[in-house]
């Protein structure tokens, strides 16, 4: 009796470890744990500023849930990086939604989101036909992303005031 009482509570064991084991796995797939047809507010047109010492870059958000998972992060203060004479990184300190679909097609400008750093890139050079890794697209910087090739230090990423806004604040009744 006491010997199947032994196995038992060995099995259990057993049993809540490969469990443990299994969540712990999926933890570390480093995808967003949001199912992909849950809801999220659309940041699609919302535009961000990426300001460095001597370069400012408006960069004008899609429709993706990343996207809108970095603007609730902002504003951040980030490290940039180097990334092949092609593109300045920027390494998030927390994951982005990942349910997008990913391309390693990019123009002068795009914005994108590469989930294992997980790091933001802003592409100033079109040297390569591809990115090396897969990304995420965020948005497009419409002029000014050739000027961070010259950047280094800290970024500074934030919302863009909107003119609309600004303007209806600026007048006075009456």
């Amino acid at each position: 009796m006491t010997h199947r009482i032994m196995m038992a509570a060995l099995a259990m064991f057993f049993l809540c470890s490969l469990t443990a084991c299994g969540a712990a796995g999926q933890q570390d797939t480093g995808t967003a744990d949001v199912p992909e047809n849950s809801s999220y507010e659309s940041v699609e047109g919302t535009q961000i500023k990426m300001i460095t010492e001597n370069t400012e870059v408006v960069i004008t958000l899609n429709d993706s849930r990343a996207a809108a998972d970095l603007v609730a992060m902002l504003p951040l203060e980030l490290t940039l990086i180097e990334r092949n004479r092609f593109a300045k990184g920027m390494t998030l300190p927390e994951r982005l939604s990942s349910v997008e679909a990913t391309t390693r097609e990019y123009e002068v400008g795009d914005f994108g989101y590469w989930n294992a750093g997980p790091d933001l890139a802003i592409f100033y050079d079109d040297i390569y036909e591809q990115t090396i890794v897969e990304v995420i697209p965020l948005g497009h910087a419409e002029t000014g992303a050739g000027a961070m090739a010259n950047e280094a230090g800290t970024v500074r990423l934030e919302l863009a005031e909107e003119e609309g806004a600004r303007k209806s604040g600026n007048e006075t009744g009456g």
